[in-house]
Order: structure tokens, then C-alpha cells, then sequence
């Protein structure tokens, strides 16, 4: 009867002789294997997100550095033109003293930023007021280059692009500022 039993499981036997250590030891190293490849699959996943999360967080700390010191750039500009008004309105008004592009603000990281996905990780706030303040700045340029004198409007102009300025210091450089701090600790942390 023992025969019987054990000859539809003869693959298990070594030597017609059953070997249940061999198979055991087997499965086990198997099963082993099994849960090696899984854990090692699940940290090396873990590993790759927080290497993204970290890439990610770091490209957009390094474009809002590169950003705020753009604008704060601009905002000195606009700042020293509407100083600069009063001792010499016409270098706006009469083009043989001062070509236009001589009143231009930077924006090369401005321009660029619109190629990259980078830029919907920066607050839509901060985004929507320097388009803003952008737009001002520009809209009271193009009043005051109009114009062939220092009048009314001119002078209206350019203290328009003086509060827009103020604002801009105050508002869009503060809020900058606290998103960089906030990445330089959401990096840390990553790394920690």
C-alpha cells in the first residue's frame, strides 16, 4: 500500500527514496527569493519617487531663486526710472536722447519659464502678479512713450509704474521669499 501511495509522487524522491528536507529546503529558498524580489522592488520604488519629489522640488526652488532675483532686478529698474523722471522727462519723450530699448525690463527667465512644466509647481499667485505687474509697467511705458512732453498723463504714468513697483516689492519679493524658505524644508526634509 505504501508503494502504492508513493509512486505518483516519485518526482519528489532522490533515488526512489523520498527527500522532503530537499524540497523543503527548496521552497523555502524560493519563497525567499520571492519576498527578497518584492521588498527590493517596493524600496527601489520608494527610492525612485522620493529621487522625482526631490528633482522636482529642487528645479523649482532653483527657477523661483532665479525668478525672484529677475524680478527684484525689474523692480529697481522701475524704481530708479520713476526716480530718474523728474531730472530728465524727456529721455522718455524725445528718442534721439534714449531709444526705447533703453527702458526695457529683463525677462529672460520670464520668457523661458513658459517652456517648461516647472512653472505650475510656482504659486499661480505669485505668477498672476508678476504678469501684472509686468503688464503695468508695460502699459505705463507705452503711455509715456506716446507722449512728446512731461504732462498730466505722462506723470500719471510714471507714478503708476512707482506703486506697481512698491507693490511688487512688498508683495510678490515677501511671498517669494516664504516659497524658498518652504522648498529649502520640504529639500531638507527629503533628505533627512
Amino acid at each position: 500500500m505504501g508503494r502504492t501511495l508513493a509512486k505518483p509522487f516519485r518526482f519528489l524522491s532522490i533515488g526512489g527514496k523520498p527527500n522532503l528536507e530537499f524540497w523543503f529546503t527548496q521552497s523555502v529558498i524560493l519563497l525567499s527569493t520571492m519576498l527578497g524580489v518584492y521588498l527590493a522592488s517596493f524600496a527601489g520604488f520608494e527610492i525612485a519617487i522620493n529621487f522625482d519629489r526631490y528633482q522636482r522640488l529642487s528645479d523649482t526652488r532653483n527657477l523661483e531663486i532665479s525668478l525672484r532675483a529677475e524680478v527684484s532686478d525689474n523692480i529697481i529698474k522701475v524704481e530708479e526710472w520713476a526716480g530718474s523722471y523728474n531730472e530728465g522727462p524727456m529721455l522718455w519723450h524725445d528718442l534721439r536722447f534714449a531709444p526705447r530699448e533703453s527702458f526695457k525690463l529683463d525677462d529672460v527667465i520670464w520668457l523661458t519659464m513658459r517652456n517648461s512644466s516647472t512653472t505650475f509647481e510656482l504659486s499661480p499667485e505669485t505668477l498672476t502678479d508678476i504678469r501684472r505687474f509686468y503688464s503695468v509697467v508695460e502699459q505705463n511705458k507705452t503711455i509715456l512713450f506716446q507722449q512728446s512732453q512731461p504732462n498730466g498723463l505722462a506723470k500719471k504714468s510714471i507714478k503708476n509704474m512707482a506703486l506697481a513697483a512698491k507693490e511688487a516689492r512688498s508683495d510678490i519679493l515677501d511671498r517669494m521669499d516664504e516659497d524658498i524658505v518652504r522648498l529649502d524644508a520640504e529639500l531638507k526634509e527629503l533628505l533627512d
